[in-house]
């Protein structure tokens, strides 16, 4: 019987990037005022800094949308797909992973893995500090030993739980599951 099911978390927003999109509209407005006085000065070129000042406007919006960044985890028969969402106009696969591959699994505490060394860290999860997430370590054929960071929801993990070996933790499930989500 095959199994499948897919669940998509967005990303929170914290301070750092609040400021950066803070950054943005105002350098998106110095340019938009400095292309229309350029404009007013320089009459010949003024329809061309006028495309300029409005093209700025225009690019500092692309770049605040593009900070809208989601997850979605599509588990088919154990083999989980990790595609990242942004601004709900581009997708990227990050990673497909195995969940019979998975080294270790169990809910995420930060200060665990701080001294651990691993080729890559992803991170495709509302928030590290967000209770709710869930890690794997696993070997993958070219990233190397990773530390996969997911919020997954019951339906997610149920789909992966007879996957995960025991050995790796697959009995840890639903231990830090806030308000039984």
């Amino acid at each position: 019987m095959d199994t499948y099911c897919e669940y998509i978390v967005k990303k929170k927003n914290g301070g750092k990037e609040m400021a950066l999109r803070a950054l943005i509209v105002v350098g998106a407005l110095v340019l938009f005022l400095i292309f229309m006085f350029l404009g007013t000065v320089v009459g010949a070129f003024s329809m061309i800094t006028t495309l300029l000042a409005f093209g700025s406007l225009y690019g500092g919006y692309l770049l605040i949308t593009s900070m809208n960044i989601e997850y979605e985890y599509i588990v088919t028969n154990g083999e989980m797909d990790v595609d990242k969402i942004i601004a709900k106009r581009k997708r990227k696969r990050m990673l497909t992973v195995n969940a019979r591959s998975f080294e270790k699994f169990g809910p995420f505490k930060e200060a665990e893995h701080a001294n651990e060394s691993y080729s890559n860290r992803v991170y495709a999860c509302t928030s590290p500090d967000d209770p709710g997430c869930y890690y794997a370590v696993l070997t993958h054929q070219t990233m190397g030993r990773i530390l996969l960071v997911f919020t997954p929801n019951d339906n997610v993990l149920e789909n992966l739980k007879s996957y995960i070996p025991r050995q790796a933790g697959g009995h840890a499930f639903y231990g830090n599951r806030p308000n039984g989500n």
